[in-house]
């Protein structure tokens, strides 16, 4: 024998009961009662409520005045920059500049010894060409330079005409030499003759302060006799 049972859904109970709950709520909503505050409780909210503005527009009004300040440091910044780039670029300019010019320097200087060195290579071999125009040499390399007792007339002429080379040759030298700048010929010489000129200035100085000295010493003996003369004429007077 198969026994069954029945199962009622609880969805339709619970159903019921929520339009019973909502049947017997009132259309208008329940309010709460506004609470009566006294008239020194309004004033304290209101002074609170006064106070706290207050906070907020000090806050409003430092948060304005901050970024002013703000910006203007910011501005200010700027400009100290820009300064400053301008004049790192004027230094770095003005360090070029100076290398540029030592660099300058240098090559003038280096070009104008090696002008100088050149020159006296050159002199050199003029002088050397000058002693050496008064022989005869071979035709032969290396050439060798000699002088027969007896000269023919082919001889002299020979010797004659490379005299005649050697003074051309050396005149030429004098003559380019001569439009250059003077500091660069004889430096040598020019600084001897400055050295000698400056030991005779201190000699003629060392000189004049001995005659000063000299007449000094004078003057004191001078003085000292024409003293005692006046002592003893003082004395033989008493």
């Amino acid at each position: 024998m198969v026994q069954s049972s029945i199962v009622v859904p609880t969805t339709g109970q619970k159903r019921t009961n929520d339009e019973e709950a909502s049947n017997t709520q009132s259309p208008e909503e329940v309010k709460r009662p506004r609470i009566q505050e006294s008239e020194a409780g309004q004033k304290r909210n209101k002074r609170l409520f006064g106070a706290l503005l207050g906070t907020l527009n000090k806050f409003k009004d430092e948060t304005e005045k901050n970024s002013e300040v703000d910006k203007k440091r910011q501005a200010i910044n700027e400009k100290l920059h820009e300064k400053l780039e301008r004049e790192r670029a004027q230094l770095q300019e003005s360090l070029r500049e100076r290398r540029e010019q030592k660099m300058k320097l240098a090559e003038e200087k280096l070009e104008k010894e090696k002008q100088l060195w050149q020159d006296k290579k050159e002199r050199s071999r003029l002088q050397q060409d000058e002693l050496l125009a008064n022989f005869l040499k071979t035709t032969t390399q290396p050439a060798l330079y000699y002088l027969p007792q007896r000269l023919t007339d082919s001889m002299e002429n020979k010797i004659h005409y490379q005299k005649e080379q050697v003074l051309e040759a050396k005149r030429h030298f004098e003559g380019e030499n001569s439009n250059d700048d003077p500091l660069t010929d004889n430096e040598e010489e020019k600084k001897e003759n400055e050295k000698a000129k400056e030991t005779e200035k201190d000699t003629d100085d060392s000189r004049f302060s001995e005659h000063e000295s000299d007449g000094e010493e004078k003057e004191t003996e001078a003085s000292k006799s024409t003293i005692d003369k006046v002592e003893q004429e003082a004395t033989t007077k008493e």
